[in-house]
């Protein structure tokens, strides 16, 4: 009679990690990728303001996702290879969501001058301080990517092949 082996449950999820981490990447950059054109392309009875204030840019999970993916692979031993590449690219993303997010910001903001109620008010209200909290935590983790990124060596160089000839 054998026995069967036992793994713990780090052994059993650690192969998954890079599938993970490519996952979450990916997701956010589709994100991101169709908000964009969401955004950007006009739709029937919407204006730029109506579309900047619905903007998902700032998402809360577009927050925490790349940030996941960052820890995932660098911080959980043994560090996946390509930790850096996946640091910068979860930089960029951060980078997007921010910039994107702040002109949407600005952008909807036209839209709020015609608040005649109080309920109206209080939605407007919240509309903004809940918008530059938003960009707030998406810098904020942005800002930690950073740093695991500078942690990580701070620099991507080519491989001697993909260098021009001198």
């Amino acid at each position: 009679m054998t026995t069967p082996a036992t793994t713990s449950a780090d052994q059993s999820i650690k192969p998954l990690r890079l599938l993970f981490t490519l996952a979450l990447l990916g997701y956010v950059a589709l994100h991101l990728g169709f908000q964009f054109l969401r955004w950007i392309l006009p739709a029937e009875n919407t204006t730029l303001i109506s579309r900047s204030q619905s903007a998902g840019f700032l998402d809360l999970f577009l927050l925490a996702l790349p940030l996941v993916a960052v820890l995932i692979a660098s911080h959980v031993a043994p560090q996946l290879a390509g930790s850096k590449i996946f640091a910068l690219v979860a930089l960029i993303e951060y980078a997007v969501a921010i910039v994107f997010g702040g002109i949407t910001f600005l952008i909807g903001l036209g839209g709020l001058g015609w608040v005649d109620t109080f309920p109206e008010t209080i939605d407007a209200l919240g509309h903004v301080v809940l918008t530059v909290a938003r960009l707030g935590l998406v810098a904020l983790a942005g800002y930690a990517v950073l740093r695991v990124f500078l942690a990580l060596g701070g620099r991507v160089t080519l491989p001697a092949a993909l260098h021009p000839p001198a």
